[in-house]
Parts: C-alpha cells; sequence; structure tokens
C-alpha cells in the first residue's frame, strides 16, 4: 500500500512522505503503518480509532486533529490518503 502522509499548518504543508509498505487494511497493520508514518516524520504517534480505519477505506482518506495526540503537536491536522495507481492498459494499435 502507499500513502500519502501529509503534516499541516491550516492550509500549509509543513512536511510530507510517500510511504510505502506491505501491509493490509486490518487495524493492527494499520495501526503499525501509522506509528512508522509518525516515526519518520518525526512526530507523535496518534490514537487511531475504528472510525479512522473505516474512513481510510471507504474514502481513501483520513485525518488526525490535536485532540488524537496524547502529546501536545504544532500542527494543526495528519492527514493519511492512500495512493491508488492506475493498472496501465497495453498499447492498442488501430488500423
Amino acid at each position: 500500500m502507499k500513502v500519502w502522509a501529509k503534516v499541516m499548518q491550516g492550509d500549509k504543508l509543513v512536511k510530507d512522505m510517500i510511504f510505502e509498505g506491505d501491509y493490509s487494511l486490518k487495524m493492527s497493520d494499520y495501526q503499525s503503518m501509522l506509528q512508522e508514518i509518525a516515526y519518520r516524520l518525526d512526530i507523535a504517534t496518534p490514537i487511531s480509532l475504528e472510525s479512522h480505519l473505516k474512513h481510510f477505506e471507504r474514502f481513501n482518506r483520513t485525518k488526525y486533529l490535536p485532540r488524537d495526540f496524547v502529546e501536545d503537536v504544532d500542527f494543526s491536522s495528519l492527514i493519511l490518503e492512500r495512493v491508488l495507481e492506475e493498472k496501465k492498459k497495453p498499447n492498442q494499435f488501430y488500423i
């Protein structure tokens, strides 16, 4: 799965990264992925609820606000967005 993680301050992008890993959409895998993303972005790991996972599954996007973190954070949101890759179609030739 490929995920674009964005740390936002209001409408301004503060940090971002593309994360790629072999994770499924089970809560344990999702939590492991979230911990790895937070570690690489050098931010605290948010508390992830079932609703965050459901939102990610359904809309390919989820958002964490400062209230989702145990520690104080200096940004307004952490957004995880799944990068959907289109399957390449073979070249078609018409005569």
